[in-house]
């Protein structure tokens, strides 16, 4: 028997069932609503979230909610609209100019949001005119696990080391 290809298939093995298992995790943040006067503009990140090419090979799916019934949050692609304003903390930008590729104003409880690889902001406003900042509650929670085809492969590289070290001597 083969000690060394054992133990790399065992690895394997072992890395396509944490695979399939994946890892998650929640947490909340507080974030403020906009006063909405004249009329409710989007405030929009000036960080991007870049999520490279290998969150293709996972399943990552992020839940968003939130505590304020008369605000949205939204996701968009990292391009802005020309008539964005930049201010010191972020961009302010005529929701109706923006792309969602998750939420938006039309969502008004919460959205779930499957992740792709590309680059992304984040945007966030009122749908009831106010004349004060109001505090929000945002609730998130996130999985993410292999997708099928490495687990598969990982599995399938793992028996056959196994096999291998158990058939050669």
């Amino acid at each position: 028997m083969r000690v060394l290809p054992a133990i790399i298939g065992l690895l394997f093995i072992g890395l396509s069932v944490f695979g399939a298992i994946g890892v998650s995790g929640d947490g909340s943040i507080d974030a403020n609503v906009p006063p909405c006067l004249p009329s409710c503009d989007a405030g929009v990140t000036i960080e991007t979230l870049d999520l490279p090419t290998i969150v293709g090979w996972l399943d990552a799916t992020t839940t968003v909610s939130w505590s304020e019934n008369s605000a949205w949050i939204g996701v968009i692609e990292e391009g802005l609209p020309n008539d964005c304003k930049e201010l010191p903390t972020h961009f302010t930008c005529d929701e109706n100019d923006l792309t969602f590729v998750a939420g938006g104003p039309d969502q008004k409880e919460g959205f779930s949001w499957k992740a792709t690889p590309g680059h992304y902001r984040f945007a966030s406003g009122s749908d009831s005119v106010s004349l004060s900042l109001r505090s929000n509650t945002v609730n998130y929670e996130w999985q993410a696990s292999l997708n099928t085809t490495p687990i598969l492969v990982m599995a399938l590289i793992g028996v056959g080391l196994l096999v291998y070290s158990k058939v050669v001597d």
